[in-house]
């Protein structure tokens, strides 16, 4: 039996944020930051290295206003605005993942979980299998048989149908009804006062969804929680929708241009070089005469080759 081909998917903005504040006070002669740029294109390698992926693709969320903060204003309204360091090296990153030649995937009214959760659905029936690489929870609801989550630890856990289980208490497809009672902080999402993450799970494994909790709500013992729900009924809906991915997003997809292909070596490292990247550059430039061609392209002086 032929073994599946491997897309990874990567939430582009999650990545940039943890880079952003995993690498501390790093940037150039001039000033310039470049600690995102430095820790996202050292994922990018890791992987490329280490998975060999067949299918690659990068999803950013844009500034601009999403469905969900159409229909609920405060929605993310806690979160700080996104830090000028940061901002600055957006362009750079994205530079960085053209260079590679992987498909960047962005579009207004929609987050980069929205794109990741269509891309995946639409690899799964092609049949191909699916990692995704983010620290958000959400996109945890489209786990399935050939679709899995890569969390953003050293360790590399993998999230499959069974490690959501066991770690929420509830089934993948259970995730939007789990977070609809318990709330998210991260995302502001209200959720209803008084039902924790346990007891959310609990009534989850009981009613196996937020609408059977709601209509089954006086057989709740507890008359605090049984309060709570009859109270916000209509906050727990909203927050269902709220957490809900998009999986029917507007993209034009060919498969065949997500296939990992060779990168451009040479615009590579003229960015490394530019963001002073040195040993960057000796990683990315091939050894033997393709390295003195390089090398001459670049008009980099003997100093400089050494690292």
């Amino acid at each position: 039996m032929a073994q599946k081909k491997k897309l990874f998917l990567i939430d582009g903005s999650s990545y940039a944020y943890r880079a952003f504040y995993a690498i501390k006070s790093l940037g150039t002669s001039k000033g310039k930051p470049t600690n995102a740029v430095y820790g996202f294109t050292r994922l990018l390698m890791k992987l490329v290295r280490e998975e060999r992926p067949d299918y690659l693709a990068v999803a950013f969320d844009l500034p601009a206003p999403t469905f969900r903060h159409k229909e609920f204003a405060e929605y993310k309204a806690q979160r700080p605005e996104m830090p000028d360091d940061l901002q600055s090296q957006i362009p750079l990153i994205k530079e960085v993942i053209s260079a590679f030649n992987i498909p960047l995937f962005e579009l207004e009214g929609y987050e980069a979980d929205d794109i990741l959760a269509t891309l995946a659905r639409r690899a799964e029936k092609e049949g191909i299998e699916v990692f995704i690489l983010t620290g958000d929870k959400d996109i945890l609801q489209i786990v399935g048989a050939n679709i899995k989550v890569m969390g953003p630890h050293k360790e590399r856990l993998i999230y499959d149908e069974n490690k959501v289980r066991e770690r929420f208490g509830v089934k993948p497809e259970e995730m939007p009804d789990l977070m609809a009672l318990m709330g998210d902080s991260s995302d502001n999402i209200p959720g209803v006062p008084g039902i924790g993450e346990k007891t959310a799970a609990k009534l989850i494994q009981e009613f196996k969804s937020l609408e059977s909790v709601l209509n089954n709500v006086e057989g709740i013992p507890n008359k605090k929680q049984r309060e709570s729900l009859k109270k916000f009924s209509e906050q727990a809906e909203l927050s269902k929708r709220l957490v809900t991915l998009d999986e029917n997003v507007p993209l034009s997809v060919d498969f065949q241009q997500l296939r990992s292909g060779e990168a451009d070596r040479v615009r590579l490292a003229e960015i490394f070089r530019e963001l002073e990247f040195r040993k960057l550059v000796k990683e990315i430039v091939p050894e033997g005469e393709e390295s003195q061609k390089l090398f001459t392209d670049l008009d980099l002086d003997a100093d400089e080759r050494r690292f």
